[in-house]
């Protein structure tokens, strides 16, 4: 690796550390909050449930692939990245709820 591909790479990272930072403290903490995050997974699991038990394939690439983003029957993958989503949501609203008490 050359030094410039380094340059790139420690740039990029800097970058990213230095935007969450920068969010972090828009948020005034509350980013990383169990609610927040209850919210963002209780969104994904639903978009990946019912995509997946309808079968509207959220790949893109498997979409330009076969032209059509439907395809003849339940997309099992999406089905239980949605259910693994689902579980930590729940995780995430019992420590919100309890910390709301």
């Amino acid at each position: 690796m050359d030094i410039s591909a380094l340059a790139v790479v420690t740039g990029f990272v800097l970058f990213l550390v230095g935007s969450q930072i920068a969010l972090y403290r828009m948020s005034r903490g509350r980013m990383w909050s169990a609610q927040w995050a209850a919210f963002s997974f209780t969104t994904a699991a639903a978009a990946f449930l019912v995509s997946g038990f309808l079968g509207y394939n959220l790949s893109r690439h498997a979409r330009f692939v076969s032209g059509t983003g439907w395809t003849g029957g339940v997309i099992w993958s999406e089905v239980l990245f949605g259910a693994l989503m689902a579980g930590i949501a729940a995780v995430c609203w019992v420590r919100a709820l309890s910390a709301a008490r």
